[in-house]
């Protein structure tokens, strides 16, 4: 599957973005991730199997099934152990927006990306809203050395 622009800015249009791989450590991706989307207004769900509550006091959500049903966009950024796992329930959940992160993906679950209308993966989704410090750097490589999605 090849990711273009028109997956990227329909993922990035969707009012509520659910996360899985939320981390409720602060040193980890998971948790920058999700601190750095919500700076950029944008309403984000996480999901952790742990539940519980952000530093902020929002639910974290324990799996998909926890998420309200309006819910239809989903960024995995989990170990690839879970990504398939994850990428199925999904589907089978009815979510038509996926955005697998940069090194999340597996060749099985590159493949169950043709089963939804919008998909993204191979890409930091901090690299495409507003990037700052290092990930503005790596939208400079990428646009650079003609590797942004087109």
């Amino acid at each position: 599957m090849k990711t273009t622009k028109a997956s990227i800015d329909s993922f990035l249009s969707q009012q509520t973005i659910a996360m899985a791989g939320y981390s409720h450590n602060p040193k980890k991706f998971g948790h920058e991730v999700y601190k750095t989307l919500r700076e950029k207004s944008i309403k984000v769900l996480p999901v952790n199997p742990k539940g519980g509550l952000t530093e902020s006091g929002e639910t974290v959500y324990e799996n998909l099934d926890a998420l309200p049903a309006e819910v239809k966009s989903l960024l995995v950024i989990t170990p690839k152990q879970q990504t398939e796992i994850l990428v199925e329930k999904a589907h089978e959940l009815g979510f038509t927006h996926l955005w697998i992160q940069q090194m999340s993906g597996t060749p099985k679950s590159e493949e169950m990306l043709q089963k939804f209308p919008h998909a993204v993966s191979g890409e930091c989704i901090l690299k495409f809203t507003n990037p700052t410090g290092i990930h503005k750097f790596h939208w400079w490589l990428s646009k650079t050395f003609g590797f942004l999605p087109k």
